[in-house]
């Protein structure tokens, strides 16, 4: 296993991360070790255990899980960071699909450029789409976009912020290299997505993991049509061999200075320096 650590932060004269819990224990580890050694070693224990990664959904789909109690905010930045690679996927499908499917007429396909994508996003139309690509298709991907932020811990006004901001990200992203943005898919994708999400897919999934038993490949089957992205970014995560979440964490405190002063036999003097340090933590493993 390797880990990368990128810290930023200055503690004792070593660049590393105070989380909350060992700032808050910071100034009881500098009164009671006799040595900045002593300090030194004692708050690197606390930092560490106090950061321990905690466990994604990874390695494999857990299809009788049930969402966490709290948000999983480190989950959540790693799936948009997924859906940004897999818009591209699926703009690659799409290119290759026949005109009746997609809308993109073999013009449109050959001048793509920056420059239309910058006018794409600038100008969004009304599109002339067919009724069951915008009203059945876009629903249903706005409902598995909701369902994803549910299944991460997200409450209902933030899964619909979260269908919400997928949608834009398709929208604005790949999908305007070709076309104009769809003022009508910025609507009801997110907001019938959602009520498809809560009404209709979040029962029917608490259904079929309250069955006794094992589940059938049917039942694992709706399980996998009701949340299709939470299916490929655990299997993503079984890919990459990722086993904790991508954390960003802002850091605010005050460092002490050490200083040895001679004439107390040895022991250690800490000045508290006068100005906070800020700082950012990034961490992830794999």
């Amino acid at each position: 296993m390797r880990r990368l650590n990128a810290r930023l932060s200055l503690a004792f004269s070593a660049f590393c991360v105070l989380s909350p819990a060992a700032a808050d224990e910071l100034p009881r580890l500098i009164a009671d070790s006799p040595t900045p050694a002593a300090a030194y070693a004692a708050f690197s224990g606390l930092n560490a255990a106090a950061q321990a990664p905690t466990e994604a959904r990874a390695a494999a789909y857990d299809w009788r899980g049930t969402p966490p109690e709290q948000p999983d905010w480190g989950g959540v930045g790693r799936d948009v960071g997924y859906f940004l690679g897999y818009q591209f996927a699926a703009i690659a499908v799409l290119y290759a699909a026949p005109e009746s499917i997609s809308g993109w007429d073999r013009e449109q396909k050959r001048n793509y450029s920056f420059a239309k994508w910058r006018d794409n996003i600038s100008h969004p139309v009304w599109d002339d789409d067919r009724w069951w690509l915008n009203y059945v298709l876009h629903p249903y991907w706005g409902g598995a976009y909701y369902v994803q932020a549910r299944e991460r811990g997200l409450d209902r006004p933030q899964a619909l912020l979260y269908s919400a901001l997928l949608s834009a990200i398709f929208e604005y992203g790949a999908e305007a290299l070709a076309e104009p943005v769809s003022a009508q898919d910025l609507v009801v994708t997110p907001v019938v997505g959602a009520l498809v999400g809560e009404y209709l897919f979040t029962p029917l999934r608490a259904r079929i993991r309250a069955k006794p038993g094992e589940l059938s490949w049917v039942d694992k089957t709706l399980l996998v049509v009701t949340d299709p992205l939470g299916v490929l970014s655990a299997e993503t995560d079984r890919v990459f061999g990722i086993k904790a979440t991508l954390r960003w964490q802002p850091i605010g405190l005050q460092v002490p200075a050490m200083a040895l002063d001679g004439a107390a036999a040895g022991r250690p003097v800490y000045l508290r320096s006068p100005k906070p340090v800020w700082g950012v933590q990034f961490r992830t493993e794999w």
